[in-house]
């Protein structure tokens, strides 16, 4: 039989899935490589070679992405050591109006490689119906001919840098209370709930007033939790007093009469069955949608990496996550001695050429477990062998445009 606690994980991974594919992700097809761009060769078709342009395009955009620009001497030299035998088609249209090369993607057109190393064309009036072409020493050329040939259609897409919204973001806006707010509906205890909200860069939400209980009850319903979402707030340990935990004063309550009950659980909910969204308190452990709230002109401050110590079954941030991975950061997760570590990667976003992480078997001096990059290693375990100790290095050499790491941990 499955444990709870396996249980527990799954939907743990399955919610850091979805939170991955929702706001950024390379298609399967291209790697993450630097800067948060997603990188790779797609394949090969047989083209005309002064439309080779406009095929790269439509077949890029079936993974959503884009034919190769290129802007610096970086870019340059990572794609002119991946040409291979056919040939590879740059995305340079040009705009009838301006006369003038662009890039498909719709960045800038702002460096061309030395002047020896392009065909003068580059640099006059543009010309329809011709496509250019990298080779491997970097040099560009254009091409107008109608030959039928071999292509190698390479794309690229940039990835957003997940920069705090000045407005709700990806939240729901009520404009009258200035608070963005949104549902997390998989169905959390009290302890993840507090870790999914978080990871939005908010927290369980507290409510003030009858105008938000309102709301937040419409917008519970409009999302599918018609049976009760969790609040922000616990029983404080006086009596039956309740508290939010985000520290705002307790100025408002709509308890369903006779609530809170002695014996039905420390922790709040709010019914959204009738149009009233009364409260009453329930088990922390009980699994409910929650509802997350943050500022509607929040911008939190990048946090520094933090010694620990860190508890089994606690989901652990990279410095910063999810606006910043820039800060490098080490965790040492310790089981009781005698057993093993068993390490759950719950969401890993790093540029492959630049930032890693780095898991060893104990402390110091251990034997290296695994040195991960890119974006495709969420929701794998890892474990030790001989130690009750894993050390887990969080190494970014930039960490641009991606969020960082959220992992857990727990006895093998």
């Amino acid at each position: 039989p499955v444990s709870l606690e396996m249980l527990r994980l799954l939907r743990l991974l399955l919610f850091f899935t979805i939170l991955h594919c929702a706001f950024c992700e390379c298609p399967y097809q291209l790697a993450l490589y630097r800067d948060g761009q997603c990188r790779g060769y797609y394949s090969d078709w047989g083209m005309y070679r002064n439309d080779a342009v406009n095929g790269a395009i439509d077949y890029c955009q079936q993974i959503q992405a884009y034919p190769v620009s290129i802007h610096n001497d970086e870019q340059l030299l990572y794609w002119s050591a991946q040409k291979r035998d056919y040939l590879f088609v740059l995305g340079l249209t040009c705009n009838t109006n301006s006369k003038q090369w662009e890039w498909t993607d719709g960045t800038t057109f702002d460096f061309k490689p030395d002047s020896l190393n392009y065909d003068t064309e580059l640099v006059q009036d543009c010309k329809t119906s011709c496509s250019w072409f990298l080779d491997s020493d970097g040099s560009w050329h254009i091409d107008c001919s109608d030959e039928y040939e071999a292509v190698d259609v390479f794309c690229a897409l940039q990835l957003t840098q997940p920069i705090p919204s000045t407005d709700c973001g990806n939240f729901i806006d009520d404009s009258d209370d200035g608070i963005c707010y949104e549902i997390a509906v998989g169905g959390e205890n009290w302890k993840d709930a507090q870790s999914i909200c978080r990871s939005f860069g908010g927290q369980v939400s507290s409510v003030h007033n009858q105008q938000e209980n309102s709301y937040i009850r419409r917008l519970a319903v409009s999302r599918g939790a018609t049976n009760g979402v969790l609040l922000g707030a616990v029983m404080s340990g006086k009596g039956d007093d309740f508290g939010w935990i985000d520290g705002t004063e307790w100025d408002y309550e709509n308890f369903h009469p006779g609530f809170p009950l002695d014996g039905f659980g420390q922790c709040l909910t709010m019914d959204t069955i009738t149009t009233a969204g009364q409260w009453m308190n329930t088990d922390c452990d009980a699994k409910m949608p929650v509802v997350c709230a943050r500022p509607l002109h929040d911008t939190p401050e990048t946090s520094g990496c933090t010694a620990g110590p860190w508890k089994e079954g606690q989901i652990i941030y990279s410095p910063g996550f999810p606006n910043d991975a820039s800060v490098p950061c080490e965790f040492f997760l310790s089981v009781a001695v005698g057993s093993q570590v068993k390490l759950d990667l719950l969401l890993l976003e790093a540029n492959s050429c630049c930032d890693y992480l780095e898991i060893t078997d104990g402390y110091v001096g251990g034997t290296i477990i695994a040195n991960l990059t890119g974006d495709a290693n969420s929701g794998k375990t890892y474990y030790t062998s001989t130690s009750n100790i894993m050390r887990v290095i969080w190494q970014p050499n930039g960490g641009v445009n991606v969020r960082g790491l959220v992992m857990t941990f727990s006895t093998w």
